[in-house]
């Protein structure tokens, strides 16, 4: 058995016992029979592309929640091991505190911008949506419509459809929190 099979087990068995469906139930709404369940499950059977796709339709999940390694209920972030995702040496450097997964639909960034420096808008994309949040100093958020001024303690959403720039104008770094959502910002 190899590690996506291993996946499917237990994704499989949590998945179901999370919508609190006996393998009778999960039978009925997926076509597949109780006795195959019950083997993919233990890890005797590895299902065909067919039966995953049987089984992902009638429960409602997709094919990344059946196949991806299951995650802890729980994850601590050491941020002194984030990744740098971007830098500029002396202006920036971005850290993620949770970078774009196939099952996520946003990413969590800290910002840290030096006095002076500035950093171009994050996402190239368009009908996105940032949440910032200042934690300390000033943030110079300047746009297409105009030019914000925005303080620690206060937060900002914009749509990144068009182009803008987060800069810091005070004397003392600037720290932000951003939360990028793929998908539209003003629903």
């Amino acid at each position: 058995m190899d590690q996506i099979d291993k996946n499917i087990a237990a994704n499989l068995k949590r998945i179901r016992k999370s919508k609190k469906m006996s393998l009778d139930i999960l039978a009925r709404k997926t076509g597949v029979s109780k006795s195959m369940l019950g083997q993919i499950e233990r890890g005797e059977s590895i299902p065909t592309i067919s039966t995953i796709a049987k089984i992902t339709n009638g429960i409602n999940i997709s094919f990344e929640e059946l196949l991806y390694p299951p995650t802890a209920s729980v994850l601590v972030i050491d941020n002194d091991k984030l990744p740098i995702v971007r830098y500029k040496e002396g202006t920036y450097q971005m850290h993620s505190f949770f970078p774009g997964e196939k099952r996520g639909k946003f990413e969590v960034f800290e910002l840290k911008i030096e006095p002076g420096g500035d950093c171009e808008s994050l996402s190239e994309e368009t009908d996105n949506c940032e949440y910032i949040i200042i934690v300390q100093g000033v943030l110079t958020l300047k746009t297409t419509e105009g030019i914000y001024e925005v303080s620690a303690g206060h937060a900002v959403k914009i749509a990144s459809s068009g182009s803008y720039c987060y800069q810091n104008s005070g004397g003392s770094q600037l720290i932000l929190y951003i939360f990028a959502s793929h998908g539209s910002c003003w629903q």
